[in-house]
């Protein structure tokens, strides 16, 4: 039974700026020049940096006007699927209430010129750039990687696959650039307004989107009045959140990322586009629930992830997302979702108590020792549930000891440190050595769960 929040350190990192460096439209690609005069032989096959750059404003314009026909034009019509596919994002993304809505030109790869009269055939990188009114914090994007085919000298690009662009660092948790949305996969989307919020579903779960709305818009209205009595006023906090459903873990890996899920929920920061100097690097974030998941149980699960999610998304804008080894500690990420979500009930009522007794008991994998949970073994031996008790508990010690206020802004402080910082950053809001902390939290823990 667990909750999360995706943190892909290294893609924020790279996605945060890449905006202001490609978004001209020369990119780093290979094989054949692309840009300068075309050159002096008819016979040559030459893609330049201006006829991608048609072709992708192009795109948005059409997208803009709802001209469907024009947004699907640039596709293989040969391919009737591809063709079909795209009609479907088209109609799927007019339902989306964006504010803003373009595409851009990000890195290109392989051949774009032939000297001797052949087609080329390429792939071209493109970022598609959007915000939710009323919700993102600014705009973020999508990454998909069209191959491109050119036949002759005179012929027009057309667009012949559509996939998702793989991060442009290796060895991140997600395979792809926040790719696929929604519209790419679903054959249609219900809408539920949810208060200043969202719940994106398909079809057949369209009354369960219906029903989740209301509990969803009371979560956020619940998480907000929290941070309005504790936060900074200042900081760049969203007013709304975009929620999709999904049914089961391979459905939940494969929505705005490409990934293995273990989680029941997950918010998924999205880096903002452009604006180098910008002080808000995460732009929004998108919340994808598991309906098959324990919590969809009964109403008081539905409220629980709904609030423990929302939190995530909540502080989202104000992380730092900067480089970090081993990332912020998850029990001061978890910990803090796990609080304003239970903040209201006693402990004893939390669904992972029995499951903190057991482990003081020693009858789980590993003995309680007093120590906070690392990152390192936070999944261990099945240990990551009672993990996220340990950081709820650490939570409530907090706001028990220095008051919610402090508590707020000891996490904001972790949130803006660098994450291999983020505890350092705790404790240095609390006036304490994280041995002193350990010590009193040890103490509150046992007495809690005696």
């Amino acid at each position: 039974m667990t909750l999360g929040i995706l943190s892909l350190v290294l893609v924020v990192a790279v996605g945060a700026g890449v905006g202001f460096v490609l978004r001209g439209g020369g990119s780093g690609g290979t094989g054949g020049d692309a840009s300068g005069d075309a050159p002096a032989d008819p016979n040559t096959v030459v893609v330049k940096d201006d006829e991608i750059r048609d072709l992708v404003q192009a795109h948005t314009k059409a997208l803009a006007s709802g001209d469907a026909k024009a947004f699907t034009s640039i596709f293989d019509q040969k391919n009737a699927a591809l063709v079909r596919d795209q009609a479907r994002v088209f109609a799927n993304l007019s339902k989306m209430p964006l504010a803003e809505k373009s595409y851009e030109v990000l890195r290109r790869q392989g051949r774009a010129q032939d000297s001797f009269g052949r087609g080329v055939k390429f792939t071209q990188d493109v970022a598609f750039v959007h915000r939710f009114a009323g919700i993102d914090l600014r705009p973020v994007s999508e990454w998909y990687r069209w191959t491109i085919e050119k036949a002759s000298p005179k012929a027009p690009l057309v667009v012949t696959k559509v996939e998702g662009a793989p991060p442009t660092i290796s060895g991140e948790a997600s395979k792809t650039m926040y790719y696929p949305g929604p519209w790419d996969i679903w054959p249609d989307i219900v809408v539920e307004k949810a208060g200043d919020s969202l719940v994106l579903a398909r079809p057949e779960d369209a009354a369960l989107a219906r029903r989740v709305a209301p509990t969803v818009s009371s979560a956020a209205a619940s998480d907000l009045a929290f941070w309005q009595k504790n936060g900074d006023p200042n900081a760049a906090v969203p007013s709304g959140f975009v929620v999709a459903l999904v049914k089961g873990k391979t459905q939940l890996g494969k929505l705005f990322r490409t990934a293995k899920a273990n989680e029941a929920g997950v918010s998924i920061p999205m880096p903002r586009w452009g604006l180098a100097n910008d002080t808000v690097r995460i732009g929004g974030t998108r919340i994808v629930v598991d309906t098959t998941s324990e919590f969809f149980e009964n109403q008081r699960g539905i409220t629980e992830i709904s609030k423990h999610e929302i939190a995530h998304s909540l502080v989202a804008g104000l992380d730092s997302a900067q480089f970090a080894l081993f990332g912020r500690a998850n029990w001061i990420t978890e910990g803090f979702a796990e609080y304003v979500a239970g903040r209201d009930q006693p402990i004893a009522q939390n669904l992972r108590y029995a499951e903190g007794r057991a482990y003081l008991a020693g009858r789980l994998a590993m003995p309680f020792d007093g120590k906070l949970p690392t990152n390192s073994f936070w999944d261990y031996k099945q240990m990551t549930s009672v993990n996220y008790l340990m950081g709820h508990l650490a939570m409530r010690f907090i706001a028990q000891k220095y008051g919610e206020r402090k508590l707020v802004e000891g996490v904001v402080a972790a949130y803006r440190a660098p994450g291999d910082d983020s505890e350092a950053a705790l404790f240095q809001v609390l006036g304490v050595t994280r041995a002193g902390f350990e010590r009193q939290w040890a103490a509150y823990v046992r007495a809690q769960l005696a």
